[in-house]
């Protein structure tokens, strides 16, 4: 992910409250859309149609989410879920030989681990945490966030890796990088094994050999 400095951040959001478009801020600032509306998403724009689209958006995402509600989560599709999120996201054997789950997403850390409690028994002092934060960061109040969002106790974190932003760059809202480690090779393989099932039973069982199928 691309770093930006933050007098760069604060132009196109001033730019965008005096009416620039995204695509007329992506042309001026040559910074891809993306990030742009990732930077402004909270400032309202003066377009109907633009208005109207976020409208739209937000309705799909409210009937969408009915899905979810309905889901009745068991503790065999709890162990699906968190291997899939595992399968994207975690460290996998023989480069490790513990549950080594890292992301910056909040969101994604926290829901990792309560899929994990909720599929697997687990020994919950077994699980430690490694924060990887900014010199930029207050170090106490960072991992009282993560300590709180998690329900793990401070004492099972270790001692955080502090690095200096290159150029003072800043990436908005970043809380650090969280490392979730679980140190107990059952379960890893457990979840290593439910994915390359998972695999074998949608894919098939038949081996891509020599690229033969990427240069079908």
């Amino acid at each position: 992910m691309k770093f930006y400095l933050e007098k760069i951040v604060n132009q196109v959001r001033k730019a965008r409250k005096e009416g620039f478009s995204i695509k007329k801020l992506e042309k001026k600032f040559n910074i891809p859309d993306t990030t742009i509306s990732r930077w402004i998403r909270d400032i309202p724009s003066q377009n109907t149609l633009f208005k109207k689209a976020r409208l739209k958006e937000k309705k799909e995402r409210s009937r969408y989410a009915g899905i979810a509600k309905k889901l009745k989560l068991n503790k065999d599709l709890s162990k699906v879920f968190c291997s899939l999120l595992y399968w994207c996201e975690g460290s996998k054997y023989p480069s490790s030989n513990a549950l080594t789950f890292s992301n910056s997403d909040p969101d994604l850390v926290f829901i990792f681990l309560f899929l994990l409690r909720r599929g697997f028994k687990l020994d919950e002092k077994k699980i430690k945490i490694h924060l990887q934060i900014h010199t930029t960061h207050i170090e106490k109040e960072i991992k009282k966030y993560w300590s709180n969002l998690l329900s793990i106790p401070e004492n099972q974190f270790y001692k955080s890796t502090i690095t200096r932003p290159t150029k003072s760059m800043k990436r908005k809202n970043y809380l650090g990088t969280c490392t979730v480690k679980y140190y107990d090779v059952k379960s890893l393989h457990h979840i290593m094994g439910i994915y390359d099932s998972l695999i074998k039973k949608w894919r098939g069982t038949q081996e891509v050999e020599g690229g033969s199928l990427l240069n079908s």
